[in-house]
């Protein structure tokens, strides 16, 4: 849900774009036509075993807006229960790995802690090369209604840094939902560094059909969309 800026601008020179320039993806969404969903509908969160032994993976592909094209694979698992920030948290880590047109290859790897607390569930920060070092937060609910949203917390990372991390659950058609979650990351200077925004289409137990990865990168005015089924 939340990633590390500075990974991110890496991999986009990884994979050798260095022209700036931003604009409209063209890689559709989950969940993007049909028969509108029940709005009283609940739906769940996160799979019933997300904070226990869930593990997934869905093959990507997708475009930028220079014109590349990408393969690749997401994949998240949940680790053993640990300490983050001085509490304890379950660790979920994510892998994201994938190819472009242009001959590049890149890969990702975090871990992203939520407490252990089931009623007062809370995204605690992530660690990788970036890590959180503070972090005021909110609840997510374990269960929403489409057109419910909520800021899940404000995240302070050892390069002064400061990320805000949304989510929202929209009509995701059929029966599904589309579950969102949006991370807007800001410089020490508070000027706009990168957006990353998530989106799952999800059945009303939790369960997640398919993702959808938006990252756009300010320093080199890079949009990429990675999607794929699970």
């Amino acid at each position: 849900m939340v990633y590390d800026k500075n990974k991110w601008l890496g991999v986009l020179i990884m994979l050798g774009v260095f022209v700036s320039g931003c604009g409209d993806s063209t890689s559709p969404g989950p969940g993007g036509s049909g028969t509108p969903t029940d709005t009283n509908i609940d739906f769940n969160l996160f799979p019933d075993n997300y904070f226990a032994d869930y593990a997934a993976s869905a093959n990507l592909t997708g475009s930028d807006n220079l014109g590349n094209t990408y393969t690749g694979n997401a994949a998240e698992k949940t680790l053993p229960e640990t300490t983050f920030l001085g509490e304890s948290a379950i660790p979920i880590e994510v892998k994201i790995s994938f190819n472009a047109s242009n001959g590049g290859f890149a890969a990702i790897t975090q871990n992203q802690y939520f407490n252990t607390n089931a009623s007062d569930r809370r995204f605690l920060g992530i660690d990788g090369d970036i890590v959180t070092v503070s972090a005021s937060t909110a609840a997510i609910p374990a269960t929403a209604r489409i057109g419910d949203s909520g800021t899940a917390g404000t995240y302070t990372d050892n390069t002064g840094s400061t990320s805000t991390l949304k989510w929202s659950l929209e009509d995701g058609f059929n029966g599904n939902a589309k579950l969102i979650f949006l991370t807007s990351t800001t410089a020490p200077s508070g000027a706009l560094d990168n957006t990353f925004t998530t989106t799952y289409l999800i059945q009303p137990d939790g369960t997640r059909l398919s993702v959808e990865i938006k990252t756009f990168n300010a320093t080199v005015g890079m949009e990429v969309t990675l999607s794929g089924n699970y």
